[in-house]
């Protein structure tokens, strides 16, 4: 046997494959790279970590309840952190003893309680002034005919 042989031997048997890997040892990889990721404030990157982890086990709460912060705390996306909050809350059994439903509330409280960013339109007005502008204005709408 030679001795480049016999190191390719010594090597191989070092090296895991992937058959080495359990679920578990995959779940945390993509874990600490998404913790990895929030610390750099990567948030984009780290959602695609937990998208990960949440792939390879739909019910994990930790995994769920950081995407959901992310969005709330980091990229503000109050509607995303909210339906995220609500899978949480799903996927504890709506639980409220359960820290990580009762956390998803508190969230969603919180979200809540925001202004909201978007206008709430006021159709009864809306139909009456547009009413009042036709009849301002006779030939506006006689030309289109």
């Amino acid at each position: 046997m030679s001795f480049q042989r016999l190191l390719r031997t010594f090597r191989t048997s070092l090296t895991p494959t992937r058959g080495d890997f359990t679920l578990e040892d995959e779940v945390a990889l993509y874990r600490k790279r998404a913790e990895m990721a929030l610390g750099e404030e990567r948030f984009e990157d780290a959602l695609v970590f937990f998208a990960k982890v949440l792939r390879l086990n739909p019910y994990d709460l930790t995994a769920r309840m950081a995407v959901a912060e992310t969005y709330h705390r980091h990229l503000l996306e109050p509607v995303k952190a909210i339906l995220t909050y609500e899978k949480v809350i799903a996927s504890a059994g709506y639980d409220e003893s359960n820290p990580y439903c009762a956390a998803a509330h508190e969230g969603i409280r919180e979200l809540s309680s925001l202004p909201s960013p978007i206008p709430v339109l006021d159709l009864e007005n809306d139909e009456e002034e547009g009413e009042d502008q036709n009849a301002e204005e006779p030939g506006a709408l006689s030309g289109a005919c």
